[in-house]
């Protein structure tokens, strides 16, 4: 029933396991692009808990430069520092990141992995910072 030459098997290997690379490299670079975007969304969640601590104290919490896999909390008396009022809770970080803050001024630094029209990076992506108000600004590479 199943009584292939031996040229016609070889063939449906070699595609299959061209389809099978195919496939892997596809979901790859999807996984890849997907934590980019879930870096935005970590750093927009910590920018937003910084502004919601500025409305409160009308200043940023002052700390000298910090990776942002260190910050497991923000609340309204600063940053690791437990209170009432929880801004922000330190989740695992898809990637590195550092934040800068002064009492006027917060930048949070962090690299994106691909080109992104939305933020101007183009080709293999680049440095991008988030800084009072929201403010997202990316140069490419």
């Amino acid at each position: 029933m199943f009584d292939y030459s031996i040229k016609t098997k070889v063939i449906f290997i070699g595609a299959l396991v061209v389809l099978i690379g195919l496939l892997t490299f596809l979901i790859t670079y999807n996984n890849s692009r997907a934590r980019d975007l879930e870096m935005v969304t970590q750093v927009r969640s910590l920018a937003t808990s910084l502004e919601n601590y500025f409305a409160k104290n009308y200043s940023y919490p002052a700390i000298d430069q910090m990776k942002v896999s260190n910050i497991k909390v923000v609340s309204e008396n600063g940053l690791n520092e437990d209170g009432d009022y929880l801004y922000f809770k330190g989740a695992e970080w898809v990637m590195e990141g550092t934040l800068l803050s002064t009492k006027e001024r917060y930048i949070i630094e962090f690299d994106l992995n691909h080109s992104w029209d939305v933020w101007n990076l183009q080709d293999s992506g680049g440095t991008c910072r988030v800084s009072n108000y929201l403010e997202m600004l990316c140069v490419s590479k």
